[in-house]
């Protein structure tokens, strides 16, 4: 595990970042201490039987009787963290003649709001969907606040892993975009570590991971991929890497922040520095952002062959408790169809394998030359030392 060296911390205790770093500590000891108190199990167990979810689940599902008792539930409320959700939401609703409320925050907002409110005993929480699953599974699931529900028919045709705790929506890619200054079908760099050189000094952009969850399992790929990044370094260096750190993923962080790169606050921004850069210029963020290239908002090329891409995901479950799980049921099974997932197949990857990619978006997980993803134990285990180690070398 990484810990910040005791020659660098006085240097950082009056950085703005360190102090941030400080309330975020503060809250996950409260997250560690809303966990202490034991869920009422019985209480628990009679809200799923009344909901028919968990071991209640009905082996076959009658979607009429759930639309018809779905109209008698009170409004629910769905937490989402993709504006796309609101469109689709409008459209549920007049197909269904419901009146389902989403609100969209960040995705750290979202857990954090979820979490405030379980601790305080509401069960606002309807339906929640959002990715960073470290924190979703710390702050969320160890308190039993979101209860799994996969619709029989998606459990069929679906990898349990894709199930398990939770289903998965939708899958993302965090990639590297790069300037179409020059030739857009020739990749301006051989090799990632190439982008700690002094070539690209100040040339690279990327948002913060503090902020972006897609950042954060970028550099948690990079961690826990420490043997290949290594094996990287000597293909490009002809030489073994030397670490200044513990390992080459960290010494590839470290490098990068060294070497001026540039940290903005959202993915659009990325998008932006790269598609107005003269001469080189490349930038971490989503794939899904690809979409507004073909719409003409950006210029720029997604590298598929050269840096290794991650593959993210986010989960989708029911708030446990929430009123209205007919509802839910109704929302989750349509987000996760053809129609109701529209607004995501047009830009993101598709976990249910019956939905074809919408609106002319060509790109498939398949294109990408070499897929990282690391594993949400892998994500827990990493994301603290990894948020210590950017605001320290930052």
């Amino acid at each position: 595990m990484f810990r910040p060296a005791l020659a660098r911390k006085e240097n950082i205790m009056t950085n703005p970042w360190y102090r941030r770093l400080v309330a975020i500590g503060c809250s996950l000891l409260l997250i560690g201490f809303g966990t202490v108190s034991s869920q009422d199990d019985a209480a628990y167990d009679a809200w799923l039987e009344q909901a028919q979810l968990g071991p209640y689940q009905p082996a076959e599902e009658d979607w009429d009787a759930i639309l018809e008792a779905a109209r008698e539930e009170p409004p629910l409320t769905f937490y989402v963290a993709t504006s796309r959700a609101l469109g689709a939401t409008d459209r549920f609703n007049e197909r269904y003649g419901l009146n389902v409320e989403a609100i969209n925050l960040g995705t750290n907002d979202l857990i954090e709001r979820v979490r405030r409110e379980w601790d305080a005993g509401l069960r606002n929480a309807g339906l929640i969907m959002v990715g960073n699953p470290a924190l979703f599974q710390e702050a969320l699931l160890s308190r039993n606040a979101v209860t799994r529900y996969v619709p029989r028919e998606l459990e069929a045709v679906m990898d349990p892993i894709e199930t398990e705790p939770l289903l998965r929506h939708r899958y993302s890619v965090g990639t590297w975009y790069y300037s179409t200054d020059g030739d857009p079908d020739v990749v301006p760099y051989e090799n990632l570590w190439e982008l700690t050189t002094e070539p690209w000094r100040n040339r690279v952009a990327t948002t913060d991971p503090l902020s972006s969850s897609t950042i954060l399992m970028y550099f948690t790929a990079v961690v826990s991929n420490a043997d290949q990044m290594a094996q990287m370094y000597e293909d490009y260096f002809g030489e073994s890497i030397e670490l200044t750190t513990e390992n080459a993923g960290y010494e590839f962080i470290k490098r990068l922040l060294d070497n001026d790169v540039r940290i903005v606050s959202a993915q659009r921004d990325v998008a932006e520095a790269v598609s107005v850069a003269t001469g080189n210029f490349a930038g971490m963020g989503t794939q899904s952002l690809y979409r507004l290239v073909q719409e003409g908002t950006y210029d720029f090329t997604l590298d598929t062959t050269v840096n290794p891409v991650v593959r993210t995901f986010q989960w989708i479950g029911i708030g446990s408790y929430t009123e209205s799980p007919n509802q839910a049921k109704l929302l989750l099974d349509w987000l996760m169809s053809q129609e109701g997932g529209a607004p995501w197949w047009a830009a993101d990857f598709a976990v249910n394998p019956l939905v074809d990619p919408t609106d002319g978006f060509d790109l498939r997980m398949a294109d990408f030359a070499q897929v990282w993803e690391p594993t949400v134990d892998e994500m827990v285990e990493l994301s603290d030392d990894l948020i210590d180690f950017f605001l320290l070398y930052r």
